[in-house]
Order: structure tokens, then sequence, then C-alpha cells
């Protein structure tokens, strides 16, 4: 024999059927015939109107308008999810793909690291107003700082947002296909791939390090 809660949860979906070797159906639960099909519960993942006579499930409905509404904050609380996943994987892969410059050499291209870049033009932008020496410097992965001069600089800080701008447009672009899919099929559907993001073409003058 199976059992079945007698009531459901505050959305209205009852919890799995469960078969049992007991006499009698446990406190809180009901019989569930075996000659009564349970295909159509879990068609619609336990959202039912059941027909209960003395103690024991006699026929059901699916309660499609609690389904559907669950199937709806599913998809809501995926979509969240995958945004989330997209956000993360971006901030991975730009750890993860510096950009190589005119000198051959590999540049960061992370949050943090065009932070700092932007800080130190503007720092070495203000101390050329001001006539005062600053000793501008950057350096590639894995190596100590050199001096630079601030076109040249400024040259890989451009390079460096137009690459970091084409990854964010190309997520946004994917977190407003996961907004508008219809359905769990559809939004599952939908590949986030930043490298298949072209890379900035590079400059055909200029912006080479000091």
């Amino acid at each position: 024999m199976y059992i079945l809660r007698d009531t459901p949860n505050a959305a209205g979906q009852y919890d799995p059927i469960q078969q049992t070797a007991q006499p009698l159906p446990p406190q809180g639960y009901v019989w569930w015939p075996d000659s009564l099909e349970r295909d159509t519960f879990a068609q619609y993942d336990g959202f039912i109107v059941p027909e209960i006579v003395r103690k024991t499930v006699k026929s059901y409905a699916p309660n499609t308008d609690g389904f559907e509404a669950h199937q709806k904050d599913l998809l809501a609380a995926r979509k969240l999810e995958c945004i989330a996943d997209s956000k993360s994987s971006l901030a991975a892969y730009l750890l993860a793909h510096p950009m190589q410059w005119t000198d051959g050499k590999y540049y960061s291209i992370t949050a943090e690291k065009q932070q700092q870049l932007t800080s130190k033009i503007m720092s070495a932008t203000m101390a050329q107003t001001m006539s005062v020496p600053y000793n501008l410097t950057w350096n590639s992965t894995g190596d100590e700082c050199t001096t630079w001069t601030l076109p040249d600089l400024s040259s890989l800080a451009f390079a460096i947002d137009s690459r970091v701008t084409s990854l964010v447009s190309y997520q946004q672009e994917k977190e407003v296909e996961m907004q508008n899919a219809a359905t769990m099929d559809d939004l599952e559907a939908i590949t986030v791939d930043y490298d298949s993001v072209p890379l900035p073409a590079a400059p055909t003058n200029g912006g080479e390090q000091a």
C-alpha cells in the first residue's frame, strides 16, 4: 500500500507518495490505493486536489494553477542562479585570460587591475598638469613594474577597457536572454562562452612600452 500526507504545504504541493507495510496509515497520512494511478501526481509534482473518503484517496485531479505558479517560481529562481553564474564565470574568465599587448607580454584585465591602472593614469595626468615629476610604472603578469610613458600606458588601458567592455556586453546580452526565457528548457539551452567574444583589434601604431 501507499500513503500520502493528508495536507499539502502552503503552496498547495503534497509530499511524494510513500510506500508502507504498516497496517494503518500513520498520523497525518491517508491511504493511496494500489489501484489509483500515480503518473499524474508525478507529472504535476504533487500539485493535486484529492478526494479523500474515510482516510483513503478515492480520486484526484491536478491542481494546475498551483503547479503553474510553482513552475514560475522555480524558473525565476533558476534564472537568478544562471545570471549569478554568468557573472562569476566572467570574473573568473578575466582572471584567467590576461590580454597580450604589442610588446608580446600579457596584462591582467581583472576589475581590480583596471581600477589600479586607472588610478595610475590619473595620478600621472595630474602630475603632468602640475609639472611634478612622476615615475609612471606598470607590470605585465608575473613581472615587476617597469617605466611607461603616459600615452603608451593610456593606449594599453583603452585596449583593456575595449576587451572588458565587449565581455561585459556579452554577459549582459546573455542575462537578457535568461530573463526572457519562457521555460526551463529555454533557459538551460542558453550557453555562455566568453571565448566566442572577438578580441579587440591591435593598434596599428604606438602602444609600445617606453
